[in-house]
């Protein structure tokens, strides 16, 4: 007896349902095994291969190198579809094996085993160290399913699909195989908690929004979720939480027909102890969902209820306890089963638009929920932050597409905040979100992603078409109606600017920003004394919102108000000390009321704060146009475009630069930027 011990890719195969293939028809089961075994023969050779063992409907092979594992499988899968059909499935690892009596064994053969029998028809899972061998080979795509506890192996182990096209990927919630037992109560409870929750809560809210009758005059097909409450005794998991609450959002908003508030306006109840009869009269919602997210160990906690808003009653409450790395393999379970409960008829095209926005590996969703958490503070610290835990989610699903959509917005805000250069920015995000329509070209979110993207490089009519179908895909996403109408601004279209940025506001009613630039769309229309009550209408929602007051100054300075302009604009800068922006809307109106030395004093201040930190050269040729030194206006207008300065985008609307509109530079202006054919 001798022994001979090599590493190796292994290749085990097997194919799925062949005894009960054998007993239905003989005849076609001798064919799809005659099919397979000269397949398997060619291609393994092909690549350079062994065909070790035959068990029967099944095969071990090994190959020096796992791309040639890797490719041979796909290859043999491929063929394998030509009748007769052979629905095969195969699993791969790198490893150990030895021969004995020319039989391969070994540790290294069991695990490929293992890891082949998750599989079903048409799938090729692979384990982590063969994960780690082709994962920078762009040949290859893959999805993490997560951690399994296989039969006798010590570790729970990775596992890996490949989702290269024409495959077929598992999900996670329907895998079965060589897996080790749990106990009756863990497994009801690792396999139907969340299930069970998201039902019961589907049915209620079908129930009451889809069935009953309003009695309060609010819309009763219309909901509010509520930030689930950290319950942990350490006080740390406010992300899982927030993130609990943002999946719940997220999932209804995709429901035709039930208008959801966003996160903005639902979160602004955080941390406060508020009559939920007064926060539904707030948002203007009927029925609201509330909860809390406590974390053990390994174990979570989650309790949720459904209330009426009209006389506070509980329509359904419940407690259920989950292992953490289940909660987010079944998604897209979930995701599926609530819509079938609502007995909502999405087509085909609206279903698909929940694939790749969750994943199987609760690690990377993880990260992806701190991601969000942290874009979601709109700091510096935060957005930096954000790219990081992005980053780390891509990396341990590479076809997530929500977390490639989450970087590609975390990018344009660092544009925003001018802590990245346009280039830059501009090409990171793109690529990010260019990668999430790749990997599901139906997310409404990565859609919008681009069309913000095409705003910026001034692609006006790109980008109203991609914010159109990112809202065709999700008419409940308030984003793409926000910046929707902060392009149709842009382009002069005020009327359909203002219709935007109401029904962004319906779907988020207490956000300052919303509020803000629906004053702003009603400005570039020329209604200045409806942009004022708006203005008005934001500061009581919130006394320090700086844009607020600025907006409102702009709308008194187009009515010659400037005493009342130039104290609105003193307040924003109250608020937001030195901010260039209101210095320059500052210096404007002082030269537009004849005050002609203060005007120059703000024009000094501006080059003063350059020379410390970079000042958009739009604002110094603002104030130069209210001293209509048109010739230094122009130049630095000249200067602003080179860089690509946001605030370029609104040459078309800006009131304040009416006395340079018919100048030949100007005109050019407006034709480099696109807005004047």
């Amino acid at each position: 007896m001798t022994q001979d011990r090599q590493l190796a890719a292994i290749m085990f195969t097997d194919i799925v349902g062949y005894t009960a293939m054998m007993q239905a028809n003989e005849q076609k089961a001798v064919a799809i095994i005659r099919h397979y075994n000269s397949t398997l023969e060619k291609l393994v050779g092909q690549f350079n291969g062994q065909v070790v063992n035959y068990y029967g409907d099944g095969s071990l092979c090994i190959f020096h190198s796992a791309t040639d594992a890797a490719n041979c499988s796909l290859e043999l899968q491929k063929e394998l579809k030509s009748e007769p059909g052979v629905p095969l499935r195969i699993g791969l690892h790198i490893g150990e094996v030895f021969f004995e009596n020319e039989k391969a064994l070994g540790d290294g053969v069991n695990v490929a085993s293992r890891v082949q029998s998750l599989g079903q028809e048409n799938t090729i899972l692979v384990s982590a160290e063969f994960y780690d061998k082709i994962k920078n080979n762009s040949s290859f795509s893959t999805i993490s399913l997560g951690k399994f506890d296989f039969k006798h192996v010590t570790k729970p182990l990775d596992v890996f699909a490949l989702s290269n096209e024409g495959l077929f990927v598992p999900q996670r919630g329907k895998m079965e195989g060589k897996l080790r037992k749990k106990s009756g109560k863990r497994r009801i409870i690792t396999t139907t908690s969340l299930i069970i929750l998201f039902c019961i809560a589907g049915f209620f809210i079908y129930k009451k929004l889809f069935t009953g009758k309003a009695e309060s005059g609010l819309n009763d097909h219309s909901i509010a979720v509520l930030p689930f409450v950290d319950m942990s005794s350490s006080k740390d998991q406010e992300y899982l939480s927030d993130g609990m609450s943002e999946e719940l959002l997220n999932l209804l908003s995709k429901i035709q027909g039930l208008r959801v508030i966003s996160r903005t306006s639902s979160f602004s109840f955080k941390g406060k102890n508020v009559d939920v009869r007064k926060i539904g009269g707030d948002l203007g919602v009927a029925n609201i969902l509330e909860g809390s997210v406590r974390k053990s160990g390994n174990t979570i906690r989650i309790t949720a209820q459904l209330i009426e808003v009209m006389n506070g009653t509980h329509l359904w409450s419940e407690t259920y306890d989950r292992e953490l790395q289940d909660v987010f393999a079944i998604q897209d379970e979930i995701s599926k089963m609530i819509v079938d409960i609502l007995k909502i008829k999405l087509t085909g095209k609206q279903i698909n638009q929940f694939a790749g926005s969750f994943t199987n590996n609760p690690e990377a969703h993880e990260d992806y929920l701190q991601g969000r958490y942290h874009w979601n503070t709109r700091t510096e610290e935060g957005i930096k932050k954000a790219i990081g835990y992005f980053e780390d989610a891509i990396k341990k699903d590479s076809n997530y597409a929500a977390a490639y959509s989450g970087l590609a917005d975390t990018y344009l805000t660092l544009y925003d905040y001018e802590l990245m250069s346009f280039d830059e920015s501009t090409a990171k995000a793109k690529d990010a979100a260019l990668r999430a329509l790749k990997i599901n070209n139906n997310l409404a979110e990565a859609h919008n992603s681009l069309a913000h993207i095409n705003l910026h490089e001034w692609k006006w009519k790109t980008a109203e078409d991609g914010f159109r179908k990112a809202i065709e895909l999700d008419p409940g996403y308030v984003l793409a109606h926000h910046w929707f109408a902060l392009c149709l601004t842009a382009t002069g279209k005020a009327t359909e600017a203002v219709a935007q940025m109401k029904i962004a506001r319906e779907l988020d009613p207490l956000s300052t920003r919303i509020n803000a630039d629906l004053g702003m769309a009603y400005l570039a229309a020329g209604n200045y004394d409806e942009a004022i009550t708006q203005e008005q209408k934001t500061m009581e929602l919130n006394p320090k919102a700086g844009g607020a007051f600025w907006i409102r100054g702009m709308a008194y300075q187009q009515k010659k108000m400037y005493s009342e302009s130039i104290k609105d604009y003193r307040h924003a800068l109250e608020i937001y000390p030195g901010d260039p922006n209101y210095l320059a809307a500052l210096g404007n109106v002082y030269a537009s009321g004849g005050n002609m030395a203060a005007a120059n004093k703000i024009l000094d201040t501006l080059f003063v704060v350059n020379k410390k930190e970079h000042v958009s050269p739009f604002f110094i040729a603002l104030v130069y146009a209210g001293l209509n030194d048109k010739e230094k206006a122009l130049e630095w207008l000249e200067k602003s475009c080179e860089e690509k300065s946001g605030s370029v985008r609104y040459l078309k609307m800006e009131p304040r630069l009416q006395n340079l509109r018919n100048e030949p530079r100007y005109i050019a202006l407006m034709k480099k930027v696109g807005l004047e054919k």
